[in-house]
């Protein structure tokens, strides 16, 4: 296996590292916090405000603030937007469109779904938590992308066009792959254990190593996500996610409550996918 010291780790910005660590979950957590954290950055306060004012919040032009904006979208909600408009940077220089689909478009579908997923279930004490570990669920697919370049972008065309499996071409081709980087980055970041778990998330994930909701609902909104993007995979992973959806209480198949056009639609509605695809 190739050393990960080989592999070149992008840092966060340093507000972005300063959110992720912050505690929103704390007895004395309030939004001044997050506010004094991201005021000095001009550009993700922009950003922030421009999503608080989209069609999407029904707030066009009023909300003009930093406060106006943590109030309208929440503690929880706020710091998943700052840390999403952190990942999406690290895909600034990527420009080749199939590289796009899975650095950009893959992660906010696949989170957005999960939100879906968890209300659909009932389970709102997590919808965002596994909005946070949807989206970061392919961060090693970014790693590689931005490591490797053209050959990166020549594996993935390769495995869409004939439907090979990824990670098996990233382990013949750099002897590591995005599970095993993806692992190491979030650890590097200092990211919560569960969602260091959700990074090693990939079709190969057998059901018994999802340990918690969020791991399973994140595999769930993967498959989904997949299906969407008409990203190739092996379909012996739709019986393993209506599995798991119907571990979980939900009721039908999985795959056609949630990877449908009509859903599909209804995401790119958000500003977040707005954002992502722009």
């Amino acid at each position: 296996m190739k050393d990960i010291k080989d592999i070149s780790i992008p840092p966060l910005p340093n507000v972005i590292l300063k959110v992720v660590q912050y505690d929103h979950t704390a007895p004395t957590a309030n939004p001044q916090d997050i506010e004094k954290i991201i005021a000095p950055d001009k550009g993700i306060t922009a950003e922030i405000l421009k999503v608080a004012n989209s069609a999407y919040y029904g707030r066009s032009g009023k909300i003009k603030l930093l406060r106006d904006a943590t109030a309208l979208l929440g503690l929880k909600a706020l710091k998943n937007l700052i840390i999403f408009l952190g990942t999406k940077g690290l895909n600034e220089k990527i420009k080749n469109p199939t590289v796009k689909k899975y650095t950009n478009l893959l992660p906010i579908v696949s989170a957005l779904l999960a939100q879906e997923i968890a209300k659909h279930l009932n389970k709102k004490e997590i919808v965002e938590e596994v909005f946070l570990a949807a989206l970061l669920h392919k961060l090693g697919i970014t790693v590689l992308a931005i490591n490797k370049g053209d050959h990166y972008a020549f594996l993935l065309e390769q495995a869409e066009q004939d439907e090979l499996d990824i990670i098996e071409l990233e382990k013949s081709a750099y002897g590591i792959t995005q599970v095993e980087i993806g692992r190491h980055l979030a650890t590097e970041w200092k990211l919560p254990e569960v969602i260091v778990r959700c990074c090693g998330i990939s079709t190969n994930t057998k059901i018994e190593e999802l340990q918690s909701d969020i791991e399973k609902i994140t595999f769930i909104a993967s498959i989904c996500g997949m299906e969407l993007l008409h990203i190739p995979f092996d379909p012996s992973n739709f019986p393993k996610a209506n599995s798991i959806f119907q571990q979980l209480g939900g009721k039908g198949d999985a795959i056609l409550l949630f990877a449908n056009e009509q859903t599909f639609e209804n995401l790119k509605q958000h500003p977040f996918y707005q954002l992502s695809s722009a």
